[in-house]
């Protein structure tokens, strides 16, 4: 996460960093997110008075009490922000920090910039409506966005760019969502010594329908922080989460129930657009109205199609002129309020895919207020459901739920397959890590629950020898 209260210890941390700020012959790595958590990737780096900043990231549940605390840093002395990817939990935070004084570079790939103007106008609106209904301030106006998005440099892969004389990166194909990417930084120090610091973002899962797999990174970092979101578990073979959806919609369907999925609005929509497109296509399942009730969904796929450059070959045949992925038939895309209230009127069975993926906000809660009390429907889970979400009580059996004021009795089935998650799992990371063993000085385990993270850890130092760490928020480490 990017900000937290600070306890006694972090004050006893934060004096021995202000300590070490007076050696900067020292790499220092600050770790201001995503420490034993999913949420709010944010690292900074600082050698030689020169500060970045890897990843920027808020909490999705935009009324989380974390995202309204100060920035544990000075916005106006980071030179530049360098992005793995789109997602809020990574990059939403930007806007704040230019708000109190950030000027520099925002680096990322094309694809992921033109995803953030899209997901941090969604994120705005949703704190409007948060700040009308519930009386919560801004994190950002309207216009720090704006000019947050002048200062992105779009950098493709495979391409070495020179942030200053000392700092230096490469992108690589992260795999996880389009246009995802693995910083590989590079610092020069005053020794002319290089040192070489691999950043994993969020690395993916190599089943992935549309994109390439994640590249692997031989033997090329002397650090290295990687992902652990599925750190300790394995997903479901590709054959058999397509088998789940399709007895589960068989199952709505001999129930005249209603389907419910609610999904990220990018790379899950897209994903699971192609699985339904060819159980409807190759007659696997029956012809039902299926509503795509995203309009922010909408325009991300309008991406894909953009950047048709950065998908597997294979993909073509489902996105290459949009009529195949985006056009099968009883697929229904909703844009308007009066189009989404409008699917209430269309009788079960039937399938609604909306956002957002932990039922944290968005169209998803309305048809979970409607439907979750209904014994014939079905909510299927596909994306990882963060500690204390809605997403994640249900999961966990909740027999009842608050949903805009109201208690909901859950009597539908709840249902989870972990086959369509964008993030690798532990053989996944494993056998990533592998490649990175013998020079590899130290591992950061990041972006993963405690019980993950520390899980990831121990399996690094037994298979490979490789010293892991499990950073707490507000550590600091200094390297060699």
């Amino acid at each position: 996460m990017p900000r937290k209260k600070t306890t006694t210890n972090q004050k006893i941390n934060n004096r021995k960093n202000s300590r070490n700020h007076k050696n900067n012959d020292k790499i220092k790595i600050y770790f201001y997110g995503a420490a034993k958590e999913v949420e709010g990737s944010c690292f900074l780096i600082e050698y030689k008075n020169e500060k970045i900043l890897i990843d920027c990231g808020i909490h999705r549940d935009i009324r989380s009490e974390v995202n309204y605390q100060p920035l544990p840093f000075n916005a106006s002395e980071i030179k530049a922000i360098i992005l793995t990817h789109a997602h809020i939990d990574h990059s939403g935070l930007a806007p704040v920090i230019y708000k109190n004084g950030f000027r520099g570079k925002i680096y990322a790939t094309p694809p992921t910039v033109d995803c953030c103007a899209l997901l941090w106008e969604d994120t705005y609106n949703l704190m409007k409506d948060a700040s009308e209904k519930q009386g919560l301030p801004l994190l950002y106006s309207e216009e720090d966005m704006n000019e947050t998005l002048k200062l992105f440099s779009a950098q493709k892969y495979y391409q070495e760019v020179k942030i200053s004389p000392r700092l230096s990166f490469i992108f690589y194909n992260a795999g996880h969502i389009l246009g995802s990417a693995i910083v590989l930084l590079k610092v020069k120090k005053t020794d002319e010594k290089e040192v070489k610091i691999l950043f994993s973002g969020d690395l993916g899962n190599n089943f992935n329908i549309l994109l390439p797999e994640t590249d692997i990174i031989s033997d090329e970092a002397d650090y290295c922080l990687i992902e652990s979101t599925y750190g300790n578990k394995l997903h479901e073979d590709v054959k058999i989460r397509r088998d789940i959806l399709e007895d589960t919609i068989e199952e709505v369907i001999h129930n005249r129930g209603v389907l419910m999925i609610p999904i990220l609005a990018l790379e899950r929509t897209q994903e699971i657009l192609v699985e339904l497109n060819e159980l409807v296509v190759h007659h696997r399942i029956p012809l039902i109205p299926i509503f795509m009730d995203s309009p922010l969904a909408g325009k991300l796929t309008g991406v894909y199609q953009k950047y048709l450059e950065y998908m597997k070959i294979e993909a073509f045949k489902f996105i290459g002129d949009g009529k195949g992925l985006f056009n099968f038939p009883g697929l229904t895309f909703t844009s308007t309020t009066d189009e989404s209230k409008a699917i209430n009127a269309v009788p079960p069975p039937k399938v609604i895919l909306a956002g957002s993926g932990s039922s944290e906000g968005g169209r998803i809660l309305h048809h979970e207020k409607r439907y979750l009390s209904d014994p014939h429907s079905t909510l299927l889970i596909v994306s990882y459901q963060a500690k204390n979400s809605l997403g994640r009580k249900l999961l966990e059996g909740a027999k009842q739920v608050e949903i805009h004021n109201e208690i909901i009795n859950v009597n539908c089935k709840i249902k989870q397959i972990t086959g369509y998650s964008a993030h690798a799992d532990e053989a996944m990371l494993l056998n990533w890590l592998r490649a990175l063993r013998f020079r590899l000085k130290k591992l950061f385990v990041v972006h993963g629950e405690e019980e993950a993270a520390n899980y990831l850890a121990q399996k690094a130092r037994d298979e490979f020898g490789i010293i892991a760490e499990v950073p707490n928020y507000g550590d600091c480490f200094e390297l060699e």
